[in-house]
């Protein structure tokens, strides 16, 4: 579906002869296929436009963007202007009454699993679950939203027995992922696969010999190039959203299924485990 003849196309289209041929590759891929860079990373729009992350970058600022986020936000706001269905159900309208936003809710989880269940690499699951039940070490990193997703891996790793530390402090990520060696498990979060951060301390603990395991939505994202096993999600998030919501959902339904896995690889240790932890924090309840 083409841009409607608004302030970005025209932006875009005013500009063109200007563009440098390198630009006008960036420029002709948007104008093509809206919907598809909607979703993109900046590296991503790079690699289907046959250009270099830098080159989005700039193409990016000469439009007057501060980032590629804010040239998304332009984006979405002229596809909402379609009758694009699939777009339609990306956001809570004014309309809208308690009824039907929990409905598009629902709707946006079920979709999230659903896509995502539809893609899962069942190999890499299994992979990712035999390495984190041998490990000596377990660590899990994430920031914003993919930390409260690395705090629910450590609180299920741990009813199985399993020690794992989630840390969302990148400078602790840093320290603590320069002490893991060979044998050990590090478990990278991010929707994007581009949070630097993120990014940075899986390579840290790459380098030093760990097994890294990447949980994205983008398998040729920055953090797959130091991934050992790519766990892929897939969850179409609305840019025009704070925060992440379906990403969380599919995230946490594949960690489900892996934590499924690694329970089936030793049940008699789980059992133990998860009686003791369950024995600990009875004394917490009224």
């Amino acid at each position: 579906m083409a841009l409607k003849t608004n302030e970005l196309t025209i932006k875009i289209k005013s500009r063109f002869v200007e563009l440098t041929q390198v630009e006008k590759k960036v420029a002709n891929y948007i104008l093509e296929e809206p919907e598809k860079v909607l979703y993109m990373t900046v590296n991503e729009l790079a690699n289907v436009s046959g250009v270099s992350d830098a080159s989005v970058v700039r193409f990016t600022k000469d439009l007057g963007f501060d980032s590629f986020q804010q040239l998304k936000i332009a984006l979405i706001s002229e596809l909402l202007s379609s009758d694009a269905e699939e777009l339609q159900d990306m956001i809570i309208s004014e309309e809208d009454g308690p009824k039907e936003i929990v409905e598009k809710s629902r709707i946006g989880c079920i979709k999230a699993i659903n896509d995502t269940n539809s893609i899962v690499n069942v190999n890499a699951l299994k992979t990712a679950a035999e390495m984190i039940n041998g490990a000596k070490r377990v660590e899990c990193y994430g920031v914003g939203s993919s930390a409260a997703v690395a705090m629910i891996i450590q609180y299920k790793l741990i009813r199985l027995g399993i020690s794992c530390k989630a840390l969302d402090d990148p400078h602790i990520q840093a320290m603590s992922a320069s002490t893991m060696s060979f044998g050990d498990v590090a478990i990278g979060v991010s929707h994007t696969g581009s949070t630097k951060d993120t990014v940075d301390s899986v390579k840290v603990a790459k380098e030093h010999g760990a097994f890294v395991i990447s949980i994205t939505d983008h398998p040729k994202s920055p953090i797959a190039k130091y991934s050992d096993v790519v766990l892929e999600t897939f969850s179409k998030e609305n840019p025009l959203k704070s925060g992440a919501g379906r990403s969380i959902v599919a995230q946490i339904f594949l960690v489900e299924a892996l934590i499924g896995m690694i329970y089936q690889l030793d049940p008699d240790r789980a059992e133990k485990y998860g009686k003791e932890s369950a024995k600990s924090v009875s004394n917490k309840l009224y």
